[in-house]
């Protein structure tokens, strides 16, 4: 049998000093056990050489030890024997990597005896390869954790149970103002604001309590004494056999920067940016916040709804920049007016709330609202025409108040309660306070009502037009009709204009009024044109729809889709649409007059125009009121109104319309002053499209008795006679 057919290389040729048990080493050739001569030649090797390594055993006798040695150990290696040979008392601790069969490398752990009797060394090796590499890994991982730690900008902290910095890493210096050797030994409590120290003990409770990563932020003192918003990610760390903390990781920055940017966020966010006050959004979070307190402490909350009054005229005549002067102005005043515990905001525009709690008597409350408008009634000082001049304007401000003690009310409800009173303020004459009481409740309550007739007309389509017929009043010649709009309230009666236009206004219906209205009426006038081609159709249009000017583009193409010219529309506006005189309303009526729509001006005298405004705005004709009708008799203070007007508008080449004729005496006198067309129960009552296509195809001249019924303004008078006057149909073509 050959040597490398043999189970190892022969037997030891000499047992350890002192053995009792000669084949003690035989028994140790499980594991890679050889033996050396002193001169690290190899003498003897062990079968798991084989087993393990995949050496052959008799291929290595007679072979140099450090052959098998990985060139970077042999160093190591050979000073170990050296040592052991030369009687050191030694006989473990060298870990070296040896090749096996394979070209790699295992690591391996010695043992060893020394025989300096035989100069032999008996050694034995354990194959720790698996462990050194974890070894290996772990220090290479703290290698580069501790690189990272090193150059993170972050600051990486160490700390005790109790708080006590035990490791600080250099970025230290930057992100806690001190040297990291001045922190270490020290308590984190003692660099922590007084204010935030409660919430950073909770904190680090949880830190302890909570394997998970929990963010920690708090103002942190540095060197100089100031103080930075620091933010940290602390985690505990555990032995994993005993689970026992050993410490708390953190991760700190600086987030100074970042919280001051929070901040001017948060305050943008909850202030109105001209004036500083709350804005919209919290005051109604605070309103809420009070009425929620009522529940658990009955008392009294207030709200006063402020209003500066005729605020666009500023804006109009002295420009924006003196317009936000007198706000800033007004919301210091009204701050300062204020108790420390009322909240004041800009509601919006030139409109401000004051919320009020604890108010323990409606004489408080009146005192509080007087107070608003007495400390707004002194001169604003605000800028000139250059920057050196100051000039004085007189402002006054409306306040509406409401006030309850109930827990279950509605801010949105209180806010509209205060709403009305300060429109009460307002139709009072302005520079006064109401109180919202049972008469606006019932007024709030009508409107609510409504509105819900309105919405449910709208969907339904539950309205109808009655056609007051125009008549020239020379020789009582039909030219036109009025298209007046009623709604069905669901209960077997009908709204009238003077019970829904503001509620209609104020909810944002107007324009789907206006839009069902030109429709209806454009297809009832394809059948009146048809009866005679001469008559006009008038509607009204709400200043909602004229203030943006796209109204004209709007009836025209409706006219195209009617199928009817532009002469066959007449177009009524209030005077508050054309208060600009030089806008897009304007602007809208000149279009609408070139495609041969004639427009007028509708109540004449009881809004905001002069007759000096008719020079500007471009319009065919106006209404007189009917309120100066009325009494418009010969010689009568109102028939000399009315004769000024006439005589202004004939200049300016303007039809006049005497509105709401409702006898003989006003006839005449109307006549008399030389208004040219009227309209009024004198002549016809508000018909329904089929009578007065009934009343076009009549013979000319045919007498027609006034019927009672409703009409565009006002009930007709108790106890006139019907009238005889009669209506004759223009049959002349267009």
């Amino acid at each position: 049998m050959s040597a490398h057919e043999s189970e190892d290389a022969g037997p030891p040729p000499h047992p350890p000093v002192g053995s009792t048990d000669q084949d003690w080493f035989h028994r140790l050739s499980r594991d890679l056990t050889c033996i050396c001569g002193y001169d690290a030649t190899l003498r003897w090797v062990s079968q798991s050489w084989r087993d393990e390594l995949g050496l052959v055993p008799a291929d290595l006798v007679g072979r140099p030890f450090m052959d098998l040695i990985h060139p970077e150990d042999v160093d190591v290696s050979a000073a170990a024997f050296r040592a052991a040979t030369n009687g050191d008392a030694r006989t473990s601790g060298l870990e070296n990597r040896c090749q096996a069969a394979d070209g790699e490398y295992r690591w391996l752990n010695w043992s060893w005896v020394a025989d300096p009797q035989a100069r032999l060394l008996y050694a034995v090796a354990t194959d720790v390869t698996d462990r050194k590499l974890a070894d290996l890994r772990l220090a290479d991982s703290e290698a580069r954790y501790r690189l990272m730690f090193e150059h993170s900008s972050d600051a990486i902290t160490v700390s005790s149970r109790g708080g006590v910095f035990d490791y600080v890493s250099p970025a230290g210096l930057s992100v806690f103002g001190w040297r990291p050797q001045e922190m270490v030994g020290r308590d984190v409590y003692e660099f922590i604001h007084p204010e935030d120290v409660e919430g950073l003990r909770a904190s680090l409770r949880l830190v302890l309590t909570d394997p998970s990563v929990t963010t920690i932020s708090a103002r942190f003192r540095r060197s100089d004494d100031t103080y930075r918003w620091l933010e940290s990610t602390g985690r505990q760390i555990r032995d994993r056999i005993s689970g026992e903390l050993l410490a708390v990781i953190g991760n700190t920055r600086d987030v100074t920067d970042r919280r001051t940017a929070q901040d001017a966020l948060a305050v943008q966010a909850q202030t109105d940016p001209l004036t500083g006050t709350a804005n919209r959004t919290v005051l109604m979070d605070r309103m809420r916040g009070a009425l929620l307190r009522l529940e658990r402490t009955p008392g009294t909350v207030a709200v006063l709804l402020l209003d500066l009054d005729r605020f666009k005229a500023v804006n109009d005549s002295l420009g924006h920049r003196v317009g936000d002067e007198v706000l800033i102005a007004a919301a210091e005043r009204l701050v300062a007016a204020c108790r420390p515990t009322d909240s004041v905001a800009r509601y919006g525009g030139d409109e401000f709330v004051v919320l009020a709690e604890g108010l323990t008597s409606a004489e408080d409350v009146h005192e509080l609202a007087e107070r608003l408008v007495t400390v707004l009634r002194e001169p604003f000082q605000v800028s000139g025409p250059t920057p050196a001049d100051e000039q004085t304007l007189l402002q006054t401000v409306s306040v509406g108040v409401a006030v309850t003690t109930r827990a279950d009310h509605v801010a949105v409800d209180l806010m509209q309660e205060a709403d009305l009173a300060l429109y009460r303020a307002k139709d009072r004459g302005r520079d006064r306070h109401e109180l919202f009481d049972d008469e606006l409740q019932a007024r709030a309550l009508r409107q609510l009502g409504t509105q819900r007739t309105l919405r449910r007309a709208l969907v339904e389509q539950d309205m109808y037009l009655l056609y007051q017929p125009v008549v020239r009043i020379s020789d009582g010649q039909v030219l036109g009709a009025e298209g007046l709009l009623r709604i069905r309230d669901g209960a077997g009666g009908e709204l009238v204009p003077g019970e829904f236009l503001s509620v209609a206004e104020d909810s944002g219906f107007m324009r789907q009024l206006d839009a069902w209205v030109l429709k209806q009426a454009l297809t009832d006038q394809a059948r009146f044109r048809a009866a005679d081609p001469s008559v006009f159709v008038a509607i009204n249009l709400s200043y909602r729809n004229v203030s943006d000017g796209r109204f004209a583009e709007w009836i025209t193409t409706a006219l195209v889709k009617a199928g009817l010219p532009g002469t066959a529309l007449r177009v009524e506006l209030t005077e508050r649409a054309l208060l600009d005189s030089t806008g897009p309303s304007v602007a809208g009526v000149q279009r609408l007059r070139s495609a041969g729509v004639r427009v007028g001006l509708d109540d004449f005298g009881t809004g905001y125009s002069s007759l000096s405004s008719l020079q500007r705005l471009p319009l065919d004709f106006l209404k007189i009121d009917r309120s100066f009708v009325q009494d418009a008799v010969p010689g009568s203070r109102q028939a000399a109104i009315i004769r000024a007007i006439v005589t202004l508008a004939h200049a300016y080449d303007l039809e006049v319309v005497a509105e709401g004729i409702e006898s003989v005496e006003q006839l005449a006198a109307v006549e008399q002053i030389g208004c040219n067309t009227g309209q009024g129960w004198l002549f016809s009552r508000p018909l329904s499209a089929k009578d007065y296509l009934s009343l076009l195809a009549s013979t000319p001249g045919r007498p027609l008795s006034r019927a009672v019924g409703a009409s565009k303004h006002v009930e007709p008078p108790v106890g006139v006679e019907p009238t005889t006057y009669s209506l004759r149909v223009n049959r002349s073509t267009d």
